[in-house]
């Protein structure tokens, strides 16, 4: 597997749980906040995140790009 699919697959998963944890679909603004994460690093601290988050939690973390 090249590290771009793995990229794009890890990011899938990411957005899933965070989908899971909103119940509801992610506006494009909070799937571009995942989707420009492209690091290992990055992805697994995001992914570790995100499993500890509460709902309040996550909308503000998956929107603290836009200030």
């Amino acid at each position: 597997m090249n590290s771009d699919k793995m990229v794009t697959t890890w990011q899938d998963q990411i957005l899933v749980e965070c989908e899971r944890i909103m119940q509801r679909p992610l506006t494009k603004a909070e799937t571009s906040f995942v989707r420009n994460r492209k690091g290992f690093l990055a992805l697994e601290m995001m992914e570790d995140s995100v499993a500890t988050m509460a709902r309040s939690e996550l909308l503000a973390y998956l929107n603290s790009d836009r200030g």
